[in-house]
């Protein structure tokens, strides 16, 4: 099926639910003799191109792909469910769960892809297969299908909108107070459009586009982070900085009312709707407009990140990106699905992700002859120029991926201060994100401190990259 019903969904959930309370599965396993692997995913713009290769699959095997659809923010609960209920999907990917790969892995969560060479080698030319982001202990268990180079908070507009608001689409916002002063515009006159629209119900993909916008702001890190010093300092100015920006939207009611209540979908299809101007979003935007409401496609357009002022270039981080599909822990057919993620691995199917305008192909040189709109290719050109390889300390020491196994997601995070903050629950913004960082190196502490008595060679150090430099690719000194 395309897309799981209201109906099956709810009836998952009641049944997972029961049978979390009762302690004891409500299904046995699915039978082998049954032939069909379940998928489920959160990639509405993939839908077309996975189709593709599952059919291929099916044609060569005969065995069937039985797809379901969920929401981003709400497949992690449904997959947390299904494995309490021992109903998980063959294949699935992973937005939602919160929990790092090497905790996952060590909870029984996912089976090793068994993959021959030739397949493998498919990667080498354009990074390869990483140990501590594809491969733990040696063994494989997912694989980019993904760009490296992207940010998750660009300025996506209306073009129609913002024409007729009087503003130049040809020269969309820059800077905080562009950007404030061009929502205010569009505000005073396309009523009843807001100025921009949020998907603050949707924590995880808040926190997202806030640790974007900060290194847009000049935060010389990741998620938190700082390169050289490996530090946590969400309390940094830059991160304040976004938050205060985004306060003041809040505060002057440029932001759609609703927004409080709206996940990415929801929020996205209102903006398509007419509800406001601007919608920051990940490149996968239009990707997602041509899935979900194809008649605003026309209309899309994007502008590069907002930073606090003007004369200086965008700028922003991103590490080598790790997997987006694995196979559960659970499956019975788990061979069946290692070749059926084959087809995951060509330059057909990249193209077909570029088709798709999904984020960036792992391929990049399939997007200038791929039938996606101007604004997501050159959006996808911005990053090349604007996006830099971050240091990852696991690349330099893989025993960081036993800390991981031990990291627990700190709450509440960036998404929900963002919430708190808008509720009025939040006033000390530094304060709050101070508490925030200080709660993350307990974690840290806490996860080292196992991860070492269980014999891994690893210190505070190891998160810190001394020679770093600003707007460069890092390469790992092993």
């Amino acid at each position: 099926m395309s897309a799981i019903s209201r109906r099956s969904l709810l009836g998952l959930t009641a049944a997972a639910a029961t049978a979390a309370v009762a302690g004891c599965s409500t299904a046995e396993p699915q039978s082998t003799a049954e032939q069909t692997i379940t998928w489920w995913d959160h990639n509405v713009n993939l839908q077309k191109v996975n189709q593709a290769a599952y059919d291929a699959f099916t044609a060569k095997t005969e065995i069937k792909v039985e797809y379901t659809y969920h929401q981003t923010a709400k497949i992690g609960q449904a997959l947390q469910l299904a494995k309490q209920s021992n109903q998980q999907p063959d294949v699935h990917s992973t937005a939602g769960l919160g929990a790092s790969i090497p905790s996952l892995i060590a909870d029984g969560w996912f089976s090793p892809i068994e993959w021959p060479e030739e397949v493998k080698q498919r990667f080498e030319s354009l990074g390869g297969l990483v140990e501590g982001l594809h491969s733990f202990d040696g063994k494989l268990y997912t694989f980019p299908i993904f760009a490296d180079r992207q940010y998750v908070a660009a300025t996506w507009f209306n073009r129609d909108m913002i024409t007729e608001a009087g503003l130049d689409p040809a020269n969309p916002p820059k800077t905080f107070d562009e950007f404030r002063a061009a929502c205010r515009t569009v505000q005073d006159t396309q009523k009843p459009a807001s100025g921009m629209i949020l998907s603050l119900a949707h924590t995880g993909r808040m926190a997202e586009h806030l640790n974007s916008l900060a290194m847009g702001a000049g935060f010389q890190g990741t998620n938190g982070t700082l390169f050289k010093t490996g530090e946590f300092a969400y309390h940094d100015d830059a991160y304040v900085a976004v938050f205060e920006f985004l306060a003041s939207l809040q505060a002057d009611k440029l932001i759609f009312p609703g927004s409080s209540s709206l996940d990415d979908q929801t929020a996205r299809v209102r903006w398509a709707a007419g509800a406001a101007g601007f919608y920051l979003d990940g490149p996968w935007c239009s990707g997602t407009v041509q899935t979900e409401a194809k008649q605003f496609l026309p209309s899309v357009d994007v502008g590069p990140m907002v930073q606090p002022e003007a004369g200086r270039p965008v700028v922003a981080y991103r590490g080598q990106g790790g997997g987006n599909y694995f196979i559960s822990g659970s499956s019975k057919l788990a061979a069946e699905a290692s070749e059926l993620l084959t087809g995951l691995t060509t330059k057909e199917y990249w193209t077909g992700i570029a088709d798709a305008m999904a984020q960036p192909p792992y391929d990049l040189s399939v997007v200038e002859g791929s039938a996606a709109v101007e604004p997501w290719k050159r959006l996808i050109g911005w990053f090349a120029d604007s996006v830099f390889i971050a240091p990852q300390a696991v690349l330099r020491n893989p025993d960081i991926q036993r800390v991981n196994r031990h990291s627990k997601a700190v709450k509440p995070g960036l998404g929900e201060l963002l919430q708190g903050v808008f509720s009025g629950q939040v006033t000390d913004i530094r304060g709050a994100l101070k508490k925030l960082s200080d709660d993350s190196a307990r974690d840290r502490e806490q996860a080292l401190q196992k991860a070492v008595a269980e014999g891994a060679e690893v210190e505070e150090d190891d998160w810190a990259f001394p020679d770093w430099k600003p707007a460069t690719d890092y390469t790992v000194q092993r």
